[in-house]
């Protein structure tokens, strides 16, 4: 194979790379990496939870999410596969600080290249929840990740 041929299979990954990217996630263009969306719901009757979102780069800020309601961002996962986004959780004198994403949730969501991923949390009285899929609140395959 001479360097000729090699130079054009090379430009030709690139191209298709970039046309792929751009056609399977239309809404988020993620070069070569994977666009991931979190929500993140209130599931606790007759509440207002207050959220902070962070990462080492990104201030997502306060928010305050009611019952039946929920708060959501999106990202492109880092090309070296180290994104973290951390959180701080409270409603009345409860408290509680996890990360909504890092390498262990990506595992456990399964996030596929070029393809949407999405992490789906759950607060409710007794803990944190995650899911890969947008479930009715009382549905018994949300995974409880941990306690308030």
């Amino acid at each position: 194979m001479g360097i000729f041929f090699t130079k054009k299979l090379c430009y030709l990954f690139i191209i298709l790379s970039c046309f792929t990217s751009f056609c399977v996630t239309p809404s988020v263009s993620c070069f070569l990496t994977i666009p991931w969306f979190i929500q993140i719901y209130d599931g606790i009757p007759n509440s207002t939870i207050s959220v902070h979102v962070k990462s080492k780069d990104d201030d997502l800020g306060f928010h305050n999410i009611t019952y039946y309601n929920s708060y959501s961002f999106h990202f492109c996962e880092n090309v070296i596969h180290s994104t973290l986004f951390w959180a701080d959780f409270s409603y009345g004198s409860k408290f509680v600080h996890f990360n909504v994403i890092d390498d262990k949730v990506m595992e456990i969501i399964g996030g596929i290249l070029f393809a949407k991923s999405h992490a789906y949390w759950l607060m409710k009285e007794d803990g944190y929840y995650l899911s890969n899929k947008s479930r009715a609140y009382d549905d018994p395959s949300w995974m409880l990740m941990g306690k308030w």
